[in-house]
């Protein structure tokens, strides 16, 4: 509505404009009968402001296009040169054809001056009148559309105020139906909470069954290492210490378990970093011992971490025992990426002195390699040895996917 008020406004200046070029051009044709009133030597100068202050009102209306410009600058000089010529003939003797040429030059720019205003009143029309008249269209073209579009809303509101009514006629049939049921949900509910466990119990519960499993794993490594003390075999003492090993890797698993927010994940990184700290300290390692660990596995499940960590466990041992044999230093690596749903790849080993004969890894002459090869079938995994110094096993673990189509 205030666009409408604005374009209405707007063509009522250009309409006053129009009257207003209307007036200055009798005020032109004023000034033309006062030159030729020879005795009103006034009169002239009267009609030249007039015309003059009329042409600035007229030019310099708000509304004025940019085009009117030009015009009014050639209107001022022309009226400047009829000024000119008027004085002029005034000065020259009567009959003289210097008078004939001077009035001849008056009454062109008089009519120039004529067609100035012409061309300003064409541009009012065209510029001016025509827009806004195009503009109104415009905006009864667009109050058409809305009122049609408003019709057409009280239409689909009446239409879904009857739906509205027919859906709350339903909601009443139906609201006792649904009490009814709400009632017997709530009281089948109640029996259901009597009956079951929460989840919050439940965790309770496996934490402290993994926390138990674990303080009698810590029982277990105790008693054999008490056992130890009565030991005076180096092979018979070696043994010992292996199981004490074995059961420690296992302990800290369960540890790992009732320590975890979330007990089918288990934080993968915390559980390795503290599994190679206790085979140091286990081992008494004396040596410049640098550690390339790279775990990228966030958690894993128990059923996975186990044997992973028992593999490790033996992997590491071995190395501790028989790899750096005369060296000074020596590096532990375990690198482990992927993900128990796509696959697991742990590169684990180290840089000593290696197998003699490498081409005889894979047949197991002891516990420990026998464990080795075990484990990894426990994980679905296939098991290399890499080639170069030391002993570097790759694991990679076959897809979920995979494990169960062989299943």
């Amino acid at each position: 509505m205030s666009r409408t008020v604005k374009v209405q406004e707007r063509m009522n200046g250009h309409v006053a404009q129009l009257e207003q070029f209307t007036h200055l051009g009798a005020a032109i044709d004023r000034l033309a009968v006062a030159h030729a009133a020879m005795d009103d030597a006034d009169a002239w100068g009267q009609e030249l402001a007039r015309v003059r202050d009329m042409s600035h009102r007229a030019f310099g209306q708000p509304q004025a296009t940019t085009s009117m410009a030009p015009i009014r600058g050639q209107m001022e000089r022309d009226l400047a040169a009829c000024d000119s010529l008027h004085h002029q003939t005034r000065q020259l003797a009567s009959g003289s054809e210097e008078l004939q040429m001077a009035e001849a030059v008056l009454g062109l720019m008089m009519q120039r001056t004529r067609s100035h205003l012409d061309n300003a009143v064409r541009i009012v029309h065209k510029e001016g009148l025509g827009q806004t008249s195009v503009l109104l269209g415009n905006q009864w073209n667009r109050a058409q559309w809305l009122l049609g579009l408003a019709s057409l809303f009280a239409l689909v509101c009446a239409v879904l105020a009857a739906y509205v009514a027919r859906l709350w006629a339903s909601a009443n049939e139906r609201s006792t139906l649904l009490a009814r049921t709400g009632e017997e949900l709530e009281r089948r509910n109640r029996e259901l909470r009597e009956t079951m466990l929460s989840k919050e119990e439940k965790e309770v519960m496996l934490k402290e069954i993994h926390h138990r499993v674990k303080n009698n794993l810590q029982i277990v490594r105790s008693l054999i290492r008490f056992q130890t003390d009565k030991v005076s075999d180096p092979r018979t003492l070696e043994l010992f210490n292996e199981c004490v090993n074995r059961v420690g890797a296992m302990a800290l698993v369960h540890e790992q378990t009732y320590m975890s927010k979330d007990l089918a994940n288990i934080n993968v990184a915390n559980y390795l970093n503290s599994l190679v700290r206790d085979l140091v300290s286990a081992y008494n390692i004396r040596m410049r011992l640098k550690m390339d660990v790279d775990i990228q596995v966030d958690t894993l499940g128990v059923d996975t971490l186990t044997p992973l960590g028992l593999l490790i466990n033996e992997v590491v041992s071995n190395s501790f025992k028989h790899a750096f044999k005369g060296r000074d230093e020596g590096t532990i690596i375990l690198h482990l990426n992927g993900t128990e749903e796509g696959g697991l790849l742990l590169r684990v080993g180290d840089d000593g002195i290696g197998l003699p004969n490498k081409d005889t890894w894979h047949k197991p002459n002891s516990l420990g390699m026998d464990l080795i090869h075990t484990l990894s079938g426990q994980l679905n995994a296939t098991m290399t040895l890499e080639p170069g110094p030391g002993m570097v096993y790759q694991l990679i673990s076959a897809p979920e996917v995979e494990v169960r189509r062989r299943a």
